[in-house]
């Protein structure tokens, strides 16, 4: 008899296991097929970047397997409520990291230098959804200064590295600033760029290296001396040229609180070095003519990728009196980023976790060219990734036509990999710039 009642058991639980699959899958096809009775999206303002419709179906498509991906990354972009779908598994994720590390003994505040703290206070981890202090509290940025120091010599401090979020993000004061963990150069492989490819460039060529966190220990901004290492590693080019700080306090002035960006102020910074570094000191720079502040608070990349809420700072961009110009993207002429629907400082695209760097100075894209019709000037050639972008019409008011190209994009819009030789003969092209960070460079190895 009992056996009996275990074996109705089974078969109740194995019913009921089976109706919630069902139902489940009920529910995510309604969910997607519900664009039947509405029109599908074009734009992902929280991941600024342009969403899939479904694809119509074609053989030639189908046979070459672009119908079956099209149709694939539809779903996630089409589907209904895919945004809260997508942060609530981010949230349930970052929960479980947090568990597992508590399981497993780790501390919250590390270390990552041998340099010893003279604060022994508990370092605790931020939640997601926890805002820290709107006021921030003065900390010393560096140690006393001997008569003998020379004035510009880096910082080396005593920050405690404070764990955000498990092996991946620190603060190291409370002035809501959060950073990534520093690597060692000699983690990384140079070839993203082929290394052939570069060497085969005959045109003047020059490398502009921003010095993020993920290359910088705050406690000695010496020691991975990252620049050096990189133009050791990869093809010599014409011309260098960098990003960097020689303080915790300087970093705060170029970069944003929770992106791994430079802001508006740091990206002119930027804008004005590369241009030296291609024109020579007597070039004559833009200069902004107003500071604009958008009212609302800028949760960037690092907090929107973990579902944090620590940043206090407002989205802040400085303006330009540009010439007119064209924008093409991947060879269709259109608006590059929406920077027209930042109407004022209340009227903007905005929710909580709003890719605003994305929306106001454009998205990735395999190539974006920008023409200001100066037939008299030179044409440009960049490469490099989401850094650039916020600099791209600056650089790109200095010559005739300017053609930005993404490697991370370029091989699956156009079949191929980067030939900047051959791009810059058929495109009239003579010089060429590349700009990152550390990442956009290389790629770390054993990830």
């Amino acid at each position: 008899m009992e056996k009996n009642t275990d074996q109705n058991d089974k078969q109740t639980g194995k019913r009921i296991g089976g109706i919630v699959f069902l139902f489940s899958c009920c529910l995510v096809l309604c969910l997607f097929y519900s664009i039947l009775c509405r029109p599908q999206k074009d734009i992902s303002i929280e991941e600024n970047r342009t969403l899939q419709k479904v694809p119509v179906f074609t053989v030639k498509s189908f046979i070459n397997g672009q119908f079956q991906k099209q149709m694939e990354d539809s779903i996630g972009d089409q589907l209904l409520f895919s945004i809260q779908i997508k942060y609530g598994v981010k949230q349930t994720f970052n929960h479980l990291t947090k568990q597992i590390a508590k399981l497993d003994g780790k501390k919250s505040g590390q270390k990552l230098t041998s340099t010893t703290s003279s604060e022994n206070t508990p370092t605790t981890v931020i939640q997601p959804e926890e805002a820290l202090p709107e006021k921030t509290t003065t900390q010393q940025e560096s140690t006393k200064t001997l008569p003998v120091a020379p004035p510009e010599q880096p910082d080396k401090n005593c920050y405690t590295y404070k764990e955000v979020v498990a092996g991946k993000l620190y603060k190291l004061d409370d002035s809501g600033y959060i950073v990534e963990k520093p690597h060692a150069p000699e983690e990384y492989e140079f070839e993203l760029y082929d290394p052939e490819m570069l060497k085969a460039v005959t045109f003047p060529k020059y490398l502009y290296f921003i010095e993020c966190s993920e290359s910088a220990d705050f406690n000695d901004l010496q020691k991975y001396n990252a620049f050096e290492y990189i133009k050791e590693h990869m093809p010599q080019m014409t011309g260098y040229d960098k990003l960097s700080y020689n303080s915790f306090a300087e970093y705060k002035t170029l970069f944003y609180q929770t992106d791994h960006h430079w802001n508006y102020h740091g990206s002119y910074i930027g804008y004005t070095q590369i241009m030296r570094m291609l024109e020579g000191e007597n070039v004559k720079l833009l200069k902004p003519i107003g500071t604009h502040v958008y009212n609302t608070i800028y949760n960037g990349s690092l907090a929107r990728d973990n579902l944090l809420t620590c940043s206090t700072e407002k989205f802040t961009v400085y303006e330009y009196d540009l010439p007119p110009y064209k924008t093409y993207v991947n060879d269709q002429e259109k608006e590059y980023g929406y920077r027209s629907l930042y109407v004022s400082d209340e009227d903007f695209p905005h929710k909580k976790y709003s890719n605003h760097y994305g929306m106001y100075y454009g998205d990735d894209w395999a190539k974006v060219v920008y023409d200001f019709n100066q037939p008299e000037k030179e044409n440009l050639l960049i490469l490099g990734t989401s850094f650039t972008n916020s600099v791209n019409e600056l650089l790109a008011s200095h010559y005739n036509k300017t053609h930005v190209l993404d490697f991370r994009h370029y091989r699956k819009q156009y079949g191929e990999r980067i030939n900047a030789q051959k791009y810059m003969e058929e495109n009239n092209i003579s010089k060429m710039v590349i700009i990152g960070n550390i990442s956009s460079l290389g790629y770390r190895i054993n990830k």
